[in-house]
């Protein structure tokens, strides 16, 4: 797969998005996710268009009438017993009945969502909806963001093992994909395990472990990461408090936040702030070399596992 391809996020589904045949219109949308509703009206539409592509990863539920999709694998009948699930940047093309609309749910993920150097999230465009359309409703009707965000990602990471399940391959990691994302979301709060666990619907030790395999670190790794790159943001470019620095960034104890600041950087924060301050930047002094930092350790009142 070239490299653009690969890098590509696509559009952003929460803006509506005229696809030749109509116009998808954002019904819903969260940080990372979108619902999107679009009829066919085969009174004004063109009923036939090709040489299209897909401008975000989504899953399109049909829930009247039925239409014929022309992918890289052929034509297929599209009715309420599939999806049509595509890649950003893959082609495509439909045909609709010049008689009888169609209408149709869709969700997409936002910018952002997913790495951008996962593989593509669907091998096969057409697969089975068997269960899919129980989540799809109950993404509708809830009002908690977080609950919606969780299902659509739910939706993305069964439609992407049943797609390459289908090609005999192995599918990208979805669910760990929605893990990452909610540690990021509540990196500087109090997280533990249990709760990215509970988020995926996991246990804490499944979560762990695919967490690792995916990701190649541990959750609680991964948002030690997280905090430290912001506390050094903050020291470099604030006067706050150190101490105030340590609670914006998860840690309740100021003692914990050095010691574990020391060991991931070789500096206390006050003499990190002190290196890289503006002030320290504008007297174009020879500044000394940061030694190499050593593996950052944390005690466990800070540990989410």
């Amino acid at each position: 797969m070239p490299e653009k391809r690969r890098l590509m996020h696509g559009a952003d589904p929460s803006e509506p998005l005229d696809i030749g045949c109509g116009t998808m219109m954002p019904i819903r949308s969260s940080r990372f996710a979108s619902m999107l509703d679009y009829t066919h009206d085969c009174a004004s539409a063109p009923a036939r268009v090709e040489a299209k592509r897909f401008e975000f990863n989504v899953i399109v539920f049909t829930t009247r009438g039925r239409w014929q999709f022309h992918g890289g694998a052929g034509r297929a009948e599209i009715d309420s017993s599939s999806l049509m699930v595509g890649v950003a940047e893959d082609g495509y093309g439909c045909r609709h009945d010049r008689r009888v609309s169609d209408s149709n749910l869709a969700v997409a993920l936002r910018p952002g969502a997913i790495d951008p150097d996962l593989q593509p999230l669907f091998s096969k465009q057409i697969i089975p909806a068997r269960g899919a359309f129980s989540l799809l409703k109950r993404a509708a009707r809830t009002d908690d963001d977080e609950l919606f965000e969780s299902l659509v990602f739910s939706l993305f990471d069964e439609a992407s093992s049943t797609s390459w399940r289908l090609d005999r391959k192995h599918a990208p990691d979805v669910r760990m994909q929605r893990a990452k994302r909610f540690i990021e979301l509540h990196a500087f709060e109090r997280l533990r395990l249990d709760d990215i666990a509970r988020e995926l619907g996991l246990s804490p030790f499944s979560t762990l472990r695919q967490f690792r395999a995916a990701c190649g670190t541990t959750p609680y790794t991964y948002l030690l990461e997280l905090r430290l790159e912001r506390a050094k943001t903050l020291l470099a470019g604030m006067r706050t408090p150190i101490g105030a620095v340590a609670g914006m960034v998860g840690f309740t104890d100021l003692s914990h936040f050095s010691r574990f600041f020391r060991s991931a950087t070789g500096y206390s924060p006050s003499a990190y702030r002190a290196l890289h301050s503006p002030e320290a930047r504008a007297t174009a002094v020879d500044l000394p070399e940061e030694r190499e930092p050593t593996e950052p350790q944390a005690t466990r009142a800070d540990n989410p596992a």
